[in-house]
């Protein structure tokens, strides 16, 4: 399978920037967690995206859910599910493992594995999930952008709004 420029591109710059945000001062972060007087839980995700098919040629739109557990102020573990509106009417249904991990109180990274279910138009389906989550204090919400991609037999990349939850 050939990787084309552009997939190759997006890949390296997902990776750098997750380098690049993962080295930060733990200063900043001792202070985050002594202002805050919450102790760790769960945390609701409800996201609006687009997903881009690079193969085909594709834009699809989507919802998606995300229920972690957040066992510190940096780590969490969880699931997804992403309802998939594509094209002729049909619906897809992708479910994901999650480990997230929190550099900064602004910035979640979600990593693990994701399975496009199978319907009438395709076979099921695993591709490595990357995505990242800026969160803005919004009040008792947060919310911000989010971007990602899917690595599999074909590759995919997202993006769109989220607004979050912690409870």
């Amino acid at each position: 399978m050939l990787i084309n420029m552009q997939k190759l591109l997006l890949i390296c710059a997902i990776l750098f920037s997750i380098t690049l945000l993962g080295q930060h001062d733990d200063n900043g972060e001792k202070e985050h967690i002594k202002h805050t007087d919450e102790k760790p839980g769960f945390e609701a995700v409800l996201s609006g995206l687009f997903i881009r098919n690079t193969e085909e040629s594709i834009t699809d739109f989507a919802t998606e859910l995300h229920l972690t557990y957040w066992t510190t102020h940096k780590w969490a573990f969880g699931v997804g599910y992403t309802i998939v509106f594509e094209e002729d009417s049909e619906i897809g249904h992708e479910l994901a493992g999650l480990i997230s991990h929190k550099p900064y109180k602004f910035l979640t990274v979600n990593v693990g594995p994701s399975f496009s279910l199978p319907n009438s138009h395709k076979d099921l389906e695993l591709s490595a999930y990357v995505e990242t989550e800026w969160a803005f204090e919004i009040g008792e919400f947060h919310a911000g952008p989010t971007l990602g991609a899917l690595v599999g037999e074909e590759f995919r990349y997202f993006g769109g709004f989220h607004l979050s939850y912690e409870f």
